[in-house]
């Protein structure tokens, strides 16, 4: 079992407030003793679920959770994250954020770590206790408290400051005098404070156009960071309200609560670690109120369980298949299925889809998309998510209506190793009503790699790059061959077949967004067009030249390195 520990006491103020790091310690280790011991009047807590980061605004209106990474859902028990090929498909839905993996790969072991906490205790009061006490760390709870206070003004001033002045609300005179009223005495109440105040001051000092630039440039990190969004009217006239000051006293009272008000109990007597600590408390808020502890009342009511109602809607709202009702005992866990509608094909899967029963009633939607019926071929539009390959030559478009002046690239007819592979990311339709594809390019070896614009749906021309149904027999096509696996999630390599091979297949099974071949002998094989071939093909071993030819480095025909005369008539050996 695995006792969390916090280390890596440091307060930065530019960082953002308290940061501890997270470690996970053996609770016995040979000739060392615990680095977190267990105490008499502590308690363990064993943590079995890990709410997901979030960033909490509130204000007048109530509180917000902003959940960073809205498709992961709100939460991941320690089945789900031990489940095989769960926290890779959580990293493949955010595949260009490190942090999100790194987030996702500590899941596991936060997941059946525990904590050993004394009555009362703090954040601060842990940390402090975890190092050694105030001597070994050199700053007092007190301390602790005060700077990520002023830390909290400062981040809300900067942060609403700078959408004022995206806004026209504000000027740099008005903004310099607001700082010497202010912000300049806050940061004056800290050690740290010294360096903040030279980098402000700088700023006010600049040209008009660079503090312009700097200030909006700030407000855009902010919403980066506390994953906000992107910086337009909207987001901006939300930042322009926030508060430094309720800022400042919402994350102290946040940040001096008992740790224990963050362990919540589930029906399993594990307890679920907010996603708060996984923040480090980010926050914002336009109005606080410190709370009033209230005389004792009668006993509430007990809390029951809500149920869970699953809708399944087309794109404009109507109802497409029977509604289903969940039920469970309040903080278990519920996950919802998408039903298999004919005629429609799923496009949007709800972030909630797995989650918790609460004491409030929830909703989960599917959304589904009407089969597109394009010139009579009757063609299927595979869900978001899916790749798709073009097997002619197509054009990227910047815009769902084609012409000459909105073409992005031309891709060319290539061999079926080779052909141009790209990810659905939506859709749209032409002015005349014909739809089309959003994609993204995902050619990793080309130019083209990361373009983004609009294909044909035509299935003449674009298909899915996995099979989606059972061929009898597939023959191996990719020059490197591939590999067999014992799990339908590619794990558990049992063998490797060449390029040439054929396989018996007895079924086809889904996993996410592709399909595997399930073999004869039980196991699992990529259905990647691009790497097996339905039917049985027999590769050649030699090849004669009738004419004269070069020789390439490239699959793209390109730097030479031989020229075979007509008259040599050349026999080659095919390696792939």
């Amino acid at each position: 079992m695995k006792r969390l520990t916090i280390s890596g006491l440091t307060l930065l103020l530019l960082g953002g407030i308290l940061s501890p790091s997270i470690a996970l310690a053996d609770t016995t280790a040979v000739g060392t003793q615990p680095i977190a011991r267990v105490a008499a009047a502590e308690k363990t807590y064993q943590i079995g679920t890990v709410e997901m980061p979030y960033t909490l605004i509130s204000g007048k209106d109530g509180t917000q959770k902003v959940y960073w990474y809205p498709e992961w859902g709100t939460s991941v028990t320690r089945a789900q994250a031990e489940q095989p090929g769960f926290i890779q498909a959580m990293i493949a839905k955010y595949p260009n954020d490190d942090k999100a993996a790194e987030f996702a790969n500590s899941i596991p072991e936060l997941a059946s770590s525990q904590i050993s906490l004394l009555p009362g205790e703090s954040l601060y009061d842990y940390v402090i206790r975890e190092a050694g006490g105030e001597e070994a760390t050199g700053m007092t709870a007190a301390d602790y408290i005060k700077s990520n206070a002023v830390a909290a003004y400062y981040f809300a001033w900067d942060f609403s400051t700078g959408a004022k002045v995206f806004l026209n609300q504000t000027t740099q005179a008005e903004v310099q005098a607001d700082y010497e009223a202010n912000l300049k005495p806050k940061l004056a109440e800290t050690p740290e404070g010294a360096g903040i105040m030279k980098q402000v001051e700088q700023t006010l000092a600049t040209t008009p156009e660079n503090f312009y630039q700097i200030m909006i440039g700030n407000c855009k990190m902010y919403l980066r960071t506390y994953h906000l969004g992107d910086l337009d009217q909207a987001t901006a006239k939300l930042a322009a309200m926030v508060d430094p000051d309720a800022t400042e006293r919402q994350l102290t009272a946040l940040s001096t609560k008992p740790l224990t008000d963050y362990l919540q109990l589930q029906a399993d007597g594990t307890y679920k670690y907010d996603g708060m600590l996984s923040t480090e408390f980010k926050s914002f808020s336009s109005w606080y109120e410190d709370v009033v502890t209230p005389d004792p009342g009668p006993d509430p009511l007990p809390v029951t369980s809500q149920p869970v109602t699953v809708h399944y809607v087309a794109e404009d709202g109507t109802q497409v298949a029977p509604s289903q009702t969940l039920t469970g005992s309040l903080g278990s866990a519920y996950q919802a299925e998408a039903a298999k509608v004919k005629g429609y094909t799923l496009t949007k899967t709800p972030a909630n889809a797995t989650g918790e029963f609460t004491s409030t009633a929830q909703t989960v939607t599917y959304v589904y998309r009407a089969d597109l019926q394009t010139g009579g071929d009757g063609d299927t539009a595979v869900p978001e998510g899916t790749v798709i390959y073009a097997t002619k030559k197509i054009g990227l478009y910047q815009q769902a209506t084609f012409t000459n002046q909105a073409r992005k690239q031309w891709y060319q007819r290539k061999s079926r190793l080779n052909r141009p592979m790209f990810v659905v990311t939506g859709y749209a339709e032409s002015k005349n009503g014909v739809a089309r594809y959003k994609v993204k390019d995902v050619n990793h070896h080309s130019k083209t790699a990361g373009k983004t614009g609009y294909v044909t749906t035509n299935s003449k021309y674009t298909t899915p790059v996995y099979y989606g149904s059972k061929h009898k027999q597939v023959t191996v096509i990719n020059p490197r061959g591939i590999n067999a696996y014992s799990k339908k999630n590619l794990t558990g390599k049992v063998a490797h077949y060449r390029q040439g091979q054929v396989l018996t297949v007895k079924r086809v099974v889904e996993h996410n967004l592709t399909t595997r071949f399930v073999l004869s002998n039980g196991r699992y094989v990529t259905a990647n067009k691009t790497l097996v071939q339905a039917g049985k093909k027999t590769m050649p071993k030699r090849v004669r030249a009738k004419q004269a030819l070069n020789r390439y480095n490239t699959v793209n025909l390109t730097a030479r390195n031989h020229h075979y005369a007509k008259n040599t008539q050349a026999v080659f050996k095919v390696r792939g």
